[in-house]
């Protein structure tokens, strides 16, 4: 396995959405001591993949979006029984309306489902994207903002100034307005935090990130750094103290990414960390002290710690998981990914009701034999760093490449996603027991007779179309 180039990494960075996010607590935790966990597939898709893990709705079904391969039809949104039972098409988003929600969906405090399409209408030129919002039924689509459409620098950089394709979940605030990032587009083309109400009448940019450094020749200084980071690519995170936390998969003084916060209203904005360069060119993954490239986002660990990954460097190149202190701005690496238990992490942390800390690696892993592979796994570690445990190691047949953050159902149950692999090779949405139950799924791969114990709405294949849809990773 071998790491991608910084300036391949930042010319990926567009496109970092593509591949390829909240903790319901259900019931006190329990420990599975002489339990193995088992990884069962709900749905596998046939003609496209899901594009972030499903929300729940407080009907227990999972809530999520599918981006298509085309601008024929701009995508849809689906609704999943969370034992793999029945999965229906809740609405077919218009083509004229916006295209691809490459991201997952909100579900607000509202009721209603918020989320955003990486591309507007087929009718506009040079299109940037949409925020929408619709009723878990599949009503009242609306389109709430329309981000402006673009232009190009002298650098060739797209630009605007609301930002372009976002690609990432949106957050809510304790004020009720929704967060969010563009990994492109604003004055630099480098990204933007924005900020919309619920009910689209209010949009704001609340940071531009900065310029990227340019030589005397007119070009960009590759690797290529700016003050801020450059493509903001995850979801954000509300602290305790008030104030949104994020990362820059990139950029920065190092090229390496940042952490950044701000406040609400777009006020204090500063860079928290910035990562350390890694050697520009080698033939093994790039290694440092830290890791880099941060395409995830944040998790508040209820103790005074905010919680991510990186998706390269660390001690051996294959990324690290860390703890961030941001009063005392103390940063701890607290594992370093060796490839055989993992490797590129690409998905927030999910805190569980355990106290540990679950997650999933991009690629890595080890199958039956012993065997390395590149597929991806799923791993638990407590917040101090102690007990990291690979729960499972994907084998393309079950899912290949897990990114986003895991969602927890219950003490003993998370759901998932991969937007490659399974049963029918286009992804896969799936359930992790800790105690090894599993799920009875819809495998039909389209076909009238199921091979799992579910149904699927035709109309849902169908609409899937071909090309994979991925999220927040670039894989070699």
């Amino acid at each position: 396995m071998s790491s991608m180039s910084r300036p391949q990494a930042l010319a990926a960075v567009p496109r970092v959405r593509r591949w390829l996010v909240a903790l319901l607590a259900l019931c006190p935790a329990v420990t599975f001591a002489q339990s193995s966990p088992a990884v069962s597939t709900v749905v596998a898709f046939s003609g496209s993949t899901v594009s972030a893990t499903p929300t729940r709705g407080s009907d227990g079904a999972l809530y999520g979006a599918t981006a298509v391969g085309s601008f024929i039809t701009g995508g849809l949104i689906y609704r999943l029984q969370a034992n793999g039972s029945a999965i229906t098409t809740q609405y077919q988003i218009s083509p004229i309306d916006g295209n691809n929600p490459a991201g997952g969906l909100l579900l607000g405090s509202d009721g209603l489902l918020y989320g955003t399409t990486k591309f507007g209408s087929i009718t506009e030129i040079n299109s940037s994207g949409t925020v929408f919002r619709i009723a878990t039924d599949g009503s009242g689509f609306t389109v709430l903002h329309r981000f402006k459409s673009y232009t190009e620098n002298s650098l060739g950089d797209a630009v605007n100034e609301e930002g372009i394709n976002p690609e990432t979940e949106l957050i809510e605030g304790p004020d009720g307005f929704l967060y969010g990032v563009t990994p492109v587009g604003g004055p630099n083309g480098t990204g933007v935090v924005f900020k919309v109400s619920r009910d689209g009448t209010s949009f704001s940019v609340l940071h531009a990130f900065g310029a990227v450094t340019v030589g005397s020749d007119g070009k960009k200084v590759v690797p290529v750094a700016n003050p801020d980071g450059i493509g903001p690519a995850a979801p954000l995170l509300v602290g305790a103290d008030g104030y949104l936390y994020g990362t820059a998969a990139v950029g920065g003084a190092n090229s390496s990414g940042t952490i950044f916060r701000l406040g609400l209203d777009g006020s204090g904005f500063e860079v928290l960390r910035t990562f350390p360069a890694l050697p520009s060119s080698t033939s093994t993954p790039g290694t440092n002290t830290e890791g880099a490239q941060p395409v995830a986002g944040l998790t508040d660990g209820k103790d005074g710690r905010l919680y991510g990954v990186a998706s390269f460097g660390g001690s051996i190149g294959y990324g690290t998981l860390f703890a961030f202190d941001p009063v005392g701005r103390v940063f701890t690496v607290l594992h370093n990914f060796d490839g055989s238990k993992g490797a590129q992490p690409t998905g927030e942390l999910l805190l569980g009701l355990d106290g540990k800390l679950y997650g999933t690696t991009a690629s890595g892993g080890t199958d039956s034999g012993g065997k390395s592979t590149l597929f991806g796994t799923i791993f638990s570690i407590a917040r101090d760093g102690s007990g990291f445990t690979s729960l499972h190691s994907f084998g393309s047949k079950d899912g290949a490449y897990p990114t986003g953050q895991l969602l927890q159902l219950d003490a003993s149950t998370f759901i998932g996603m991969t937007p490659s692999g399974g049963k029918c090779g286009r992804g896969s949405v799936f359930q992790l027991s800790l105690t090894g139950a599993i799920v009875d799924g819809i495998t039909n791969c389209g076909q009238k007779k199921d091979s799992g114990g579910g149904t699927t709405a035709p109309a849902l294949l169908l609409l899937l179309a071909a090309a994979a849809v991925a999220r927040r990773v670039w894989l070699h």
